[in-house]
């Protein structure tokens, strides 16, 4: 999912051959691309909740997308769940998201009240054991996976297979951070010396 208006996402899917949906944020601000699949996050990876997420849930509930970032805290799972809680009603009738962060083993994901996961959190725990498991656990259930600030093809490889969607923001701003995730995702990648 790219945070890109709607012209410069089919431009790029032209460029590169490869079905890129939307990622909405508060900060960005684009308009809904067509008909296509979008994510819709909350940005507040900054601490705050932006004004403009509260217009992006009006649309929301107009253009329903795959999912809807409730807002989290990075670093704190437990914090990120009072948030969910608190932020639950207002967004009720849509495709909720929690946001997975540091210490996700240490509490209870409501399964029940989510229709997907976006794996948030320190860098550290982007690519943990930890971050893995309540993604496993998460795709048992039925749920989207979505993972953030994935902008390198060592990230991409991570995750690969293990999440249904992915963004990041080197990769909307730059073709070649691009160019270097999507040829992982397709598998054109370079051969490895076998005896290296």
């Amino acid at each position: 999912m790219l945070d890109q208006s709607p012209d410069l996402i089919r431009k790029k899917r032209e460029k590169f051959g490869f079905d890129f949906w939307q990622l909405r944020t508060p900060l960005t601000q684009y308009k809904i691309e067509g008909k296509k699949p979008y994510g819709l996050d909350n940005g507040c990876f900054g601490g705050s909740l932006p004004d403009a997420w509260w217009n992006q849930i009006k649309e929301a509930e107009i253009k329903r997308p795959v999912f809807v970032t409730l807002p989290d805290v990075v670093g704190s799972a437990s914090r990120t769940l009072d948030l969910f809680y608190y932020f639950e009603k207002i967004t009720n009738g849509l495709p909720r998201a929690l946001v997975l962060q540091d210490g996700i083993n240490n509490v209870s994901i409501p399964f029940n009240k989510i229709e997907a996961v976006f794996v948030g959190g320190t860098d550290a725990f982007k690519t943990s054991p930890e971050a893995f498991a309540a993604a496993k656990a998460a795709r048992i259930a039925g749920k989207w996976v979505h993972v953030g600030r994935v902008n390198t093809p060592n990230r991409v490889q991570a995750w690969l297979g293990k999440a249904d969607s992915i963004d990041g923001s080197g990769i909307s701003r730059y073709d070649h951070m691009l160019k270097a995730v999507v040829d992982v995702i397709i598998g054109n990648t370079p051969q490895k010396d076998l005896f290296a």
